[in-house]
This record gives C-alpha cells, sequence and structure tokens, in this order.
C-alpha cells in the first residue's frame, strides 16, 4: 500500500526553505510571496517552526534562520561524503605544486579537515584529517570565515570563538584565498581558497601547505584558487569529466 506524504509538512518546509534560500530575513509577505500561500496559513507555519526552533523573529518584524540550522549543516556535509568527492581535485593540487592539499569544513568554531593529500617530498606539514585548526590564525580558518554566511558568522561571535582581524577578511575578500604562516618545530605557510554549494554558501575551503623554505607563495595560491573553481564546478553539477 502506497504512502501518501503529509502536505501540511511539505508547505511547512517550504516556508523553511524560502529563509534558507535568502541573504537576508524575511517579512510575512515575502513568505506568501515565495510560497503562494495565503497570510493566514504561511503565519501559523512560521510560528510552528520558531516554536521548533528553526525559525526565529526578529524585532523588526522579519523572520531568520534560527543558529540551531548550523551543526546540521555540518553533518549533511559529512554526510555527503565531500572528501571523497573531491579527493582528486586535491590530488591534482599535489601533483602540480608538490606541497600537500587540504579540504576543511567549519564546525564547532574551527575549522576541521576532513581530507588530505600529502606530498611526496621528506619535508611535509604534519597534519592529519580530523585536525582542528583555529579560524583566526590559519589560512583555512581565514578562508572560512571570511566567507561564512552571516547566520554562521553570529554562531562564532556568539560562541566567543577568536576571528580573524576585519582587516585580514577583508583582504581575503578582496583577493578570494587567504594566507598564513605559522611557527612551531618547523615554520609552515599555507594558502586557501573557498568553495561554495549551488546556492553560492560556502561549504569548505581548500588549502596548499607546506614548510615555508621554498614555498613559492604565488604559484600555491594559483593552485588552491584553481582547484577552489573546479570543486565548485563539480558541487554544482557543471563537471564535464
Amino acid at each position: 500500500m502506497a504512502v501518501r506524504s503529509l502536505s501540511t509538512v511539505l508547505k511547512t518546509l517550504a516556508v523553511l526553505d524560502a529563509a534558507g534560500r535568502s541573504d537576508r530575513p524575511l517579512r510575512l509577505v515575502d513568505f506568501c510571496r515565495a510560497t503562494g500561500e495565503a497570510r493566514g496559513a504561511v503565519y501559523q507555519r512560521l510560528v510552528t517552526l520558531i516554536e521548533a526552533g528553526w525559525l526565529e523573529a526578529t524585532d523588526d518584524g522579519t523572520y531568520r534562520l534560527s543558529l540551531r540550522i548550523v551543526p546540521y549543516a555540518n553533518r549533511a556535509l559529512d554526510q555527503a561524503s565531500l572528501g571523497t568527492r573531491l579527493a582528486d581535485v586535491l590530488q591534482q593540487i599535489v601533483v602540480e605544486t608538490g606541497e600537500t592539499a587540504s579540504l576543511a569544513v567549519l564546525e564547532d568554531g574551527e575549522a576541521v579537515i576532513v581530507q588530505r593529500v600529502e606530498s611526496r617530498g621528506i619535508l611535509r606539514s604534519d597534519l592529519r584529517v580530523g585536525k582542528r585548526l583555529e579560524l583566526a590564525r590559519t589560512a583555512l580558518g581565514r578562508a572560512l570565515v571570511a566567507f561564512a554566511q552571516p547566520e554562521a558568522l553570529a554562531h562564532l561571535i556568539e560562541l566567543g570563538v577568536d576571528l580573524p582581524s576585519e582587516e585580514v577578511i577583508r583582504e581575503v575578500r578582496a583577493q578570494g584565498f587567504s594566507v598564513s604562516v605559522l611557527s612551531g618545530p618547523r615554520t609552515v605557510s599555507a594558502v586557501a581558497s573557498p568553495i561554495f554549494d549551488n546556492r553560492g554558501h560556502c561549504i569548505g575551503a581548500i588549502s596548499v601547505s607546506g614548510p615555508t623554505a621554498g614555498f613559492d607563495k604565488d604559484k600555491c595560491a594559483r593552485a588552491a584558487v584553481a582547484a577552489a573553481e573546479r570543486a565548485n564546478s563539480r558541487l554544482m553539477g557543471m563537471d564535464a569529466e
């Protein structure tokens, strides 16, 4: 016996989808226009989503996604096997530059490496899949913050996470990639470029890193940006391969 979907649930999710597709909070009339539904029905669905914790009402009469959505977005990336899908893109970086390539996502106030392809050189930057990196000091962290959605950035501020300065964020946005040089047992340099989903939301960043001695920043920056563009095309369904 076939089971039919619940139309009321689908209509409520359509309201949530309208909020998720917008780059700004929406008014009741905006939701009505997006869903084609009457004001009373849409308002009831907004109240339901607010009570469930998925939306918030603002002081100026608009509605926006709540921060509850952030950890679910991270889980979706994990379940989509983003690292596996882009492993060959990282491998190509290693071939082109001779340096290590990594893919990271934003999670719980840190940049988390979800895929990594090491260089074949003797000297390597010592990081592994699952490693958590600071947002303020690392190239991956800076790229993720600079291109984060407003609600994700608000969540980071709410957590009290140490973030890159406004000057650094402006620079990263202007040039399309971030740079870092970290001192330690070995000084390591890195560049990173953001990747986006089909709605233009930053969902991760790709980096090229290696020991600072011999690290060609310009070459690696070009490789990181080109790799991010290839990843974007694949994630948007435009990859011709």
